[in-house]
């Protein structure tokens, strides 16, 4: 595997107080008021200084977990105006996380947002904010410091950081063994070295922001309009041909009542592609309701608790798809 991208990461993580990093700083215990199921001491908050700013994450490590075994990782990525807390208390990878014994890594970004590619989005990609090197150096972190199993490092996120995410996949394939995120497209441009992972996108069709199609609301993110040409299916059509696949049109791998699964199973490295289109879904594809906080701005009310109405396990779906791979079964 390739590591040159992971390496001037760490690199940058090991500099002089002047170039970013001075040291971890462990917060208080905060843990989520409407999940009575789950531990105090499971959750953990945690900051560095980082190019001149704080940044932040929410660390979930399960009781199950101890450090003479190593687990699965999953880097779970906020959308546009949403943080950490708000992100972990809707995804529901803290659930699956208790469940099946990994640990989920819930990181911050600037002002609620992620500088996702070119066009995208907010005050992070406004200011240039170089969140691909602060999460590659958190990761690595979290290897260094955690029983994480570095064959099998997942990465997840919803709407921007669904963007980011994707980013992260093209940019680091040497670093994930697979790949899946909701409500938005790749728009960053691959690394040279990228080699093909696993990825699937759940997207839903009444999604009115990232719409399933193109032209979402541009009101909202007020950024170039590049990446509305952009659809769920041309997504997948981007996947397909990232990774090599075989086969002049997807496969439709399940069908039910109010969703259904299609992709390509015979792709380069193993590494297979999926997309899940939820019927009846808006952009927020979520089992779970949205927390129950004071909402910022109209803009908010717009989209951001705009839910799956069958309540489909999304999550559940996804994390079962990249639970499939490891990186020392990829070809």
């Amino acid at each position: 595997m390739k590591s040159t991208g992971l390496t001037f990461t760490v690199f940058l993580l090991l500099l002089t107080p002047l170039s970013g990093c001075i040291e971890f700083k462990d917060e208080d215990i905060e843990t989520s008021d409407n999940q009575e199921l789950i531990e105090n001491s499971i959750y953990s908050i945690h900051c560095q200084e980082y190019d001149y700013l704080e940044r932040c994450w929410k660390l979930l490590i399960p009781d199950s977990v101890n450090k003479d075994t190593l687990v699965p990782l999953v880097v779970d990525i906020h959308g546009y105006t949403q943080d950490m807390d708000k992100h972990n208390n809707m995804t529901g990878f803290d659930e699956i996380a208790i469940e099946e014994g990994f640990i989920v890594v819930y990181p911050d970004g600037y002002e609620n947002s992620w500088n996702a590619g070119d066009i995208c989005c907010g005050v992070a990609h406004e200011e240039g904010i170089d969140d691909l090197s602060f999460l590659l150096g958190l990761v690595q972190n979290l290897i260094e410091t955690q029983p994480v199993d570095k064959d099998r490092i997942y990465v997840s996120g919803w709407s921007n950081g669904c963007g980011m995410t994707q980013m992260l996949a093209v940019e680091a394939s040497e670093l994930f063994a697979a790949a899946g995120c909701m409500s938005f497209y790749l728009i960053a441009p691959p690394s040279s070295n990228y080699t093909p992972i696993p990825f699937m996108e759940i997207h839903g069709l009444l999604d009115d922001l990232i719409v399933y199609g193109n032209a979402g609301l541009l009101t909202i993110f007020g950024q170039d309009t590049e990446w509305t040409e952009e659809g769920a299916i041309q997504n997948l059509e981007d996947w397909k041909n990232l990774n090599n696949c075989e086969g002049i049109t997807p496969e439709i791998i399940i069908t039910e009542d109010d969703y259904d699964i299609r992709g390509y199973s015979d792709c380069e490295n193993g590494a297979e592609v999926r997309l899940m289109t939820l019927y009846y879904g808006g952009h927020n594809p979520y089992a779970k309701d949205c927390p129950d906080y004071q909402l910022d701005s109209p803009e908010d009310v717009i989209w951001s608790c705009r839910k799956n109405p069958t309540g489909i396990e999304s999550t559940r779906i996804l994390w079962d798809f990249m639970n499939d791979f490891s990186k020392s079964d990829l070809e």
